[in-house]
């Protein structure tokens, strides 16, 4: 993984790239404001989860719609906020080929930056066999090296792996726009503008967005999931750990996912951007 002078400058290369088009900042405005102490349920830390992956400039076709059922999240005056997530694997990507291989218990190990409130965690997400997400967490310092006096007993609580076994394998950073419905029992997530890497490799999808609707127990009659499918836009499974792990380690087994990517290839008119850095 990069160091911390690369990464401190393509954090700032990367809070330079446009937050948008003006229309969709306009819309965002009329939302009604959430901040994060006023979440409650809306954390939903043990939820259903039910992805979308579709053309950002879609997005404009039913956002408008959303405004009377959902608030959208403000943090530090801002609706349009900036994540790095780093994620971690095992020297041969035991983690990974659990997806690859399709088990139905697996594990994600990632730290999480809030770039713009400038906290930290480490998170473990499990999905167990029923397709049920439960996501554990503790703040961290930022930079991606764990210390096992400190975090060891948190992974030996919530994952099947320790410290000494993991290392840095991903690095990813995207804007998040985050809606949260009414009642607090549903949380939108829109990512954008992601960018991947390896600390040799990067890769973007500039014109993805990844919607994620997070809920505490599938509710189909969502508001968010009746307008998304009016739009023509169905469900689709999209792993960022995954995917970016399928685009910069070609040579590690991906078939699983290469649907996906087609699928991004189609929607981007096959503009992945790749670029090494070193």
């Amino acid at each position: 993984m990069r160091d911390q002078q690369t990464l401190t400058q393509a954090l700032g290369d990367y809070k330079n790239l446009e937050d948008g088009q003006p229309a969709m900042r306009s819309v965002l405005d009329r939302f009604s404001p959430v901040h994060l102490h006023q979440l409650g349920k809306a954390a939903l830390m043990d939820r259903q989860e039910t992805k979308y992956i579709f053309h950002g400039d879609q997005i404009l076709d039913f956002l408008p719609d959303l405004l009377p059922d959902y608030r959208i999240l403000q943090i530090e005056g801002l609706r349009i906020c900036r994540y790095q997530t780093v994620y971690f694997d095992t020297e041969d990507f035991l983690l990974f080929r659990q997806h690859q291989n399709g088990a139905g218990r697996r594990w994600k190990i990632r730290q999480r930056t809030y770039l713009d409130s400038h906290q930290n965690f480490l998170e473990v997400k499990y999905k167990d066999n029923r397709r049920r997400t439960k996501k554990s967490r503790m703040q961290t310092d930022i930079y991606p090296i764990l210390i096992p006096e400190v975090e060891g007993a948190f992974l030996t609580a919530n994952a099947p792996i320790s410290c000494e076994e993991i290392r840095p394998a991903l690095e990813v950073l995207y804007k998040r726009i985050t809606l949260v419905k009414n009642d607090n029992r549903e949380r939108i997530t829109l990512d954008s503008q992601l960018r991947f890497s390896n600390g040799l490799l990067t890769s973007g999808l500039d014109g993805l967005m990844i919607s994620e609707v997070k809920q505490a127990g599938y509710d189909p009659r969502s508001p968010f999931m009746s307008r998304i499918k009016r739009a023509g836009i169905r469900p689709s499974a999209f792993s960022k750990y995954c995917v970016g792990i399928s685009l910069l380690y070609p040579a590690i087994k991906h078939n699983r996912f290469k649907p996906t990517i087609h699928k991004v290839n189609r929607l981007l008119e096959g503009d992945i951007d790749h670029e090494r850095t070193q």
